[in-house]
Protein backbone atom coordinates (compact mmCIF):
# COMPACT_ATOMS: atom_id res chain seq x y z
CA UNK A 1 0.00 0.00 0.00
CA UNK A 2 2.86 2.42 0.92
CA UNK A 3 4.44 1.90 -2.20
CA UNK A 4 1.20 2.82 -4.50
CA UNK A 5 0.84 5.90 -2.24
CA UNK A 6 4.33 6.89 -3.07
CA UNK A 7 3.94 6.31 -6.40
CA UNK A 8 1.18 8.08 -6.95
CA UNK A 9 2.64 11.15 -5.06
CA UNK A 10 5.48 11.24 -7.11
CA UNK A 11 3.81 10.86 -10.30
CA UNK A 12 1.35 13.88 -9.01
CA UNK A 13 4.46 16.03 -8.06
CA UNK A 14 5.88 14.98 -12.07
CA UNK A 15 2.72 16.31 -13.34
CA UNK A 16 2.18 18.76 -11.60
CA UNK A 17 5.55 20.39 -12.35
CA UNK A 18 5.46 19.84 -15.41
CA UNK A 19 2.13 21.56 -15.81
CA UNK A 20 3.32 24.62 -13.84
CA UNK A 21 6.29 25.02 -16.51
CA UNK A 22 4.18 24.69 -19.10
CA UNK A 23 1.77 27.30 -18.13
CA UNK A 24 5.04 29.43 -17.07
CA UNK A 25 6.43 29.79 -20.83
CA UNK A 26 2.53 29.66 -22.54
CA UNK A 27 2.00 32.52 -20.82
CA UNK A 28 5.67 34.47 -21.60
CA UNK A 29 4.59 32.96 -25.33
CA UNK A 30 0.98 33.78 -25.56
CA UNK A 31 0.29 36.96 -23.29
CA UNK A 32 4.01 38.78 -24.50
CA UNK A 33 2.13 41.68 -26.58
CA UNK A 34 -0.81 41.68 -24.86
CA UNK A 35 0.26 42.39 -21.32
CA UNK A 36 3.00 44.87 -22.69
CA UNK A 37 6.29 42.25 -22.26
CA UNK A 38 7.44 39.09 -21.14
CA UNK A 39 8.71 37.53 -18.04
CA UNK A 40 12.05 38.83 -18.16
CA UNK A 41 10.39 43.05 -18.96
CA UNK A 42 8.30 41.95 -15.78
CA UNK A 43 11.37 40.93 -13.67
CA UNK A 44 13.70 44.23 -14.57
CA UNK A 45 10.61 46.71 -13.65
CA UNK A 46 10.22 45.10 -10.15
CA UNK A 47 14.08 45.22 -9.73
CA UNK A 48 14.01 48.64 -10.70
CA UNK A 49 11.08 49.88 -8.23
CA UNK A 50 12.49 47.40 -5.76
CA UNK A 51 16.20 48.32 -5.58
CA UNK A 52 16.40 51.50 -7.77
CA UNK A 53 18.72 49.05 -10.31
CA UNK A 54 19.31 49.88 -13.98
CA UNK A 55 19.44 46.95 -15.57
CA UNK A 56 18.60 45.63 -18.64
CA UNK A 57 16.50 42.44 -19.56
CA UNK A 58 20.20 40.16 -20.66
CA UNK A 59 21.43 41.22 -17.30
CA UNK A 60 22.82 38.20 -15.73
CA UNK A 61 21.22 38.75 -12.11
CA UNK A 62 17.59 38.79 -14.05
CA UNK A 63 18.30 35.48 -15.36
CA UNK A 64 18.84 34.29 -12.07
CA UNK A 65 15.99 35.61 -10.71
CA UNK A 66 13.74 34.58 -13.78
CA UNK A 67 15.33 31.24 -12.56
CA UNK A 68 13.76 31.25 -9.44
CA UNK A 69 10.36 32.32 -10.23
CA UNK A 70 10.49 29.71 -12.56
CA UNK A 71 11.40 27.13 -9.29
CA UNK A 72 8.80 28.76 -7.24
CA UNK A 73 5.88 28.13 -10.05
CA UNK A 74 7.49 24.73 -10.35
CA UNK A 75 7.36 23.81 -6.70
CA UNK A 76 4.55 25.04 -6.29
CA UNK A 77 2.74 22.59 -9.43
CA UNK A 78 4.94 19.50 -7.87
CA UNK A 79 3.03 20.44 -4.60
CA UNK A 80 -0.50 20.70 -5.77
CA UNK A 81 0.07 17.86 -8.07
CA UNK A 82 1.12 15.44 -4.85
CA UNK A 83 -1.60 16.73 -2.95
CA UNK A 84 -4.24 16.25 -5.52
CA UNK A 85 -3.03 12.72 -6.35
CA UNK A 86 -3.08 11.42 -2.70
CA UNK A 87 -6.01 12.86 -2.45
CA UNK A 88 -7.37 10.87 -5.95
CA UNK A 89 -5.46 7.65 -4.52
CA UNK A 90 -6.99 7.43 -1.34
CA UNK A 91 -10.35 8.29 -2.52
CA UNK A 92 -10.22 5.52 -4.93
CA UNK A 93 -9.13 3.31 -1.94
CA UNK A 94 -11.64 3.66 0.05
CA UNK A 95 -14.30 3.63 -3.20
CA UNK A 96 -12.30 0.01 -3.49
CA UNK A 97 -13.14 -1.64 0.15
Amino acid sequence: MKKDLRLFLRTGALLGGGIGITIFFLMDLLFKDSLSGSWRDAIVNDLNLIFSMELTPDSPLVYITLVLVLLVVVSFGALIGAIFSGIYYRFFRMLNK
